[in-house]
């Protein structure tokens, strides 16, 4: 019976240690990293040298109290800045209420010199959480600067000028002004724009860039050919360099005279003269479309037989006729009649000096006139002269 009742005591003993156990295990409260979270979306991201990349952070409480924690960003990486930011202000130290979240920004700058590679970095909210971040560097970092183009081969003619669009990009810590220059043959001329003024110089914030117009304009003589077009912006601490390239595919030129490159004529008053013009292509292009027009006294017509010529090709000629109708009223003397030779790339201009002659008709009538007054004064003379 004792025995008994000592197993009995034993039993009951385990049993209130059991349930001493589970009650004090009940009592201990839950972690703070399962009532506390720090979240992110996308924790792994790329970047090139000199890019701002920004984290939008939740801070997610599930407690039922208030949590104040400060928040700071860990890293071994060197020579990266950093910023965490809410409402557009440096934050320090962030409270939470209850089954709540609060947002921040955490604003992480690659650096210019950089070595290409993987960078962790960790938001660390006091005890209560950590997010790990890591951030790909996608190529070597330099403190340098560049100069690109958009398009840098252009086609075209003599007479074209040729606008290149660049951007000067500062790849540096500091602000930086340019001195720009070109090295070209003679008689090529090069421009730099800026917001449509012409510029020698150009400044540009750290790690930022600046648009550049380069406007390359051939000389009037140029052969047809590929030009090199070296540019380059440069100061003391930094130089960019870049090449532009213009392909000339010929000249325009052309040149009008008459077939006996005499550029005087005679007409008579409602009279007409044909004159015979020769178009000739003195350039190295295709001239096409070239058209006749003039400017003539009033009321004197001047046509043209062909009125359009629809090629010539480069060394080649082209006959036109032209048709000067003077006026019925014109007075004898000198006219000037102006012909031009026209294609939507070259023109070229003759003055004739046309000579307008009398009438015959009203010269004899002139003389029946002269004649019909002398009879008429004889007349008299012989009817009254002798009272």
């Amino acid at each position: 019976m004792l025995a008994a009742c000592r197993n009995f005591l034993t039993r009951l003993g385990l049993a209130a240690l059991i349930a001493a156990g589970a009650a004090a295990a009940s009592a201990v409260p839950v972690k703070a990293a399962d009532t506390f979270e720090l979240y992110t979306t996308y924790v792994n991201l790329s970047a090139p040298p000199g890019e701002t990349i920004t984290y939008s952070v939740e801070a997610i409480n599930r407690s039922d109290r208030t949590q104040i924690f400060p928040i700071r960003l860990e890293t071994t990486a060197s020579n990266w800045e950093y910023k965490i930011t809410s409402g557009g202000r440096t934050v320090n130290e962030i409270a939470v209420k209850p089954d709540d979240s609060e947002t921040f920004n955490v604003q992480i700058e690659v650096p210019l010199e950089v070595n290409k590679g993987t960078y962790r970095f960790t938001v660390v909210a006091g005890d209560l959480a950590r997010l790990p971040l890591v951030i790909n560097v996608t190529e070597q970092g330099t403190y340098a600067s560049e100069w690109t183009a958009e398009q840098a081969n252009m086609e075209g003619h003599a007479d074209d000028t040729f606008t290149f669009s660049t951007e000067l990009h500062n790849r540096t810590a500091e602000e930086q002004t340019y001195a720009l220059s070109a090295a070209v043959q003679p008689g090529w001329d090069v421009r730099f724009m800026v917001s449509g003024d012409s510029v020698r110089s150009v400044t540009v914030e750290p790690n930022a860039k600046k648009t550049i117009s380069v406007q390359v304009i051939p000389p009037q003589s140029v052969e047809a050919g590929t030009y090199q077009i070296p540019i380059a912006a440069t100061n003391n601490a930094t130089q960019a360099d870049a090449t532009l390239e213009v392909v000339i595919t010929g000249t325009y030129g052309i040149d009008l005279t008459t077939a006996d490159e005499r550029l005087n004529a005679r007409v008579k008053a409602g009279g007409e003269r044909k004159i015979d013009l020769v178009i000739k292509n003195t350039g190295t292009a295709k001239l096409e479309d070239v058209s006749l027009s003039s400017n003539a006294p009033i009321d004197w017509e001047v046509s043209f037989e062909p009125s359009k010529i629809t090629s010539i090709e480069p060394g080649e000629t082209a006959t036109v006729q032209a048709t000067i109708k003077s006026s019925e009223k014109a007075l004898a003397g000198d006219y000037e009649v102006d012909i031009t030779a026209s294609s939507a790339q070259k023109s070229d201009t003759i003055a004739l000096r046309v000579a307008v002659q009398s009438s015959t008709l009203w010269g004899w009538i002139g003389i029946l006139i002269v004649i019909a007054v002398a009879g008429g004064v004889y007349y008299l003379y012989r009817k009254y002269g002798r009272r």
